[in-house]
């Protein structure tokens, strides 16, 4: 049996490779820290995946939350993987509002995702991706907390790009996260989805991910030195992901896209090369500042402040 710690390190090999990539960046004790937090986030969405019924689920993420809830609160948790959670609290300080962010957005996937509008959307976004990112900060070194709406707004670019990858296998779940602006009213029915209309939701999609992408890049600074590089080279094949949609003209229902190996080490090769952009937000278009406007407005919905 693999102990806690080969456990965290082989969840984020097995199920992210981009992500694993990229933590080979990271100073070892911090890419350890980083597959527990990896590892926890994976362990709440495997159980909501693998639950036998809805409520079932909905059983999972609660028992999840009061564990949450325990921790934040000085006391151990009850499941053995929330003590992934409790370490990384202890030594860093996380924000406990985050992780139940998380859970937030876990619970929402089990409603039907079918007419979504985009402020659906990027609340969404916050929850299960933004959330993270914002969890782990104090992992990275991050001291300044007016940085804290870049991280969040990373994330959110990160699963904007997922959701324009995925529509297919989305599709075959009954289950849509292109909003109905961006479609023209494209909605999960009884057959395939019209190709026209995902590729205009595909583009709009990644098209709003550039401005969050923007935006994170612009906190990056704000990390510890020795962080920097894995965060900015996890955010540029994230961004590799989009460019590939674009040279297929978004015709992400033939093939899902993906970075090879070969792709991956020439996008570190150039992050080594080319510095995140500075922090300063007067910098940013208006875009990327809309972007950054919105994530902080989703940090503070949240309780992250």
């Amino acid at each position: 049996m693999l102990t806690s710690d080969a456990a965290a390190g082989a969840s984020i090999r097995r199920h992210s490779r981009s992500f694993s990539f990229a933590s080979r960046l990271l100073p070892a004790g911090k890419r350890a820290d980083v597959e527990r937090l990896y590892a926890w986030c994976r362990w709440c969405d495997d159980g909501v995946d693998a639950a036998a019924s809805p409520q079932e689920a909905h059983e999972f993420v609660s028992r999840a939350e009061h564990d949450v809830r325990r921790i934040a609160a000085g006391q151990s948790p009850i499941a053995m993987e929330s003590r992934w959670l409790a370490e990384l609290v202890g030594r860093h300080d996380l924000p406990a509002a985050a992780a139940l962010a998380l859970l937030d957005g876990m619970r929402s996937d089990l409603t039907p995702a079918a007419g979504l509008g985009e402020a659906e959307l990027m609340r969404y976004c916050f929850r299960v991706a933004g959330a993270v990112g914002v969890l782990m900060c104090p992992i990275l070194g991050l001291e300044d907390r007016c940085f804290l709406p870049h991280a969040a707004a990373l994330g959110m670019g990160m699963q904007l790009t997922n959701i324009a990858r995925d529509v297919a296998e989305d599709w075959r779940w009954q289950r849509c996260y292109l909003p109905v602006e961006w479609t023209g009213g494209l909605r999960p029915g009884g057959g395939p989805p019209d190709p026209e209309q995902v590729r205009r939701g595909v583009q709009t999609t990644l098209e709003v991910a550039d401005g969050y992408y923007a935006a994170g890049e612009a906190g990056i600074s704000g990390l510890a030195p020795d962080c920097r590089l894995a965060v900015r080279a996890a955010a540029r094949i994230y961004q590799a992901i989009g460019a590939r949609i674009r040279q297929r003209r978004y015709r992400v229902l033939d093939e899902r896209a993906r970075v090879s190996t070969l792709g991956k080490i020439r996008i570190f090769a150039l992050a080594v090369v080319t510095p995140a952009a500075s922090g300063r937000r007067h910098q940013l278009d208006d875009r990327a500042t809309r972007a950054l406007a919105a994530a902080g407005r989703l940090l503070a919905e949240c309780g992250v402040s």
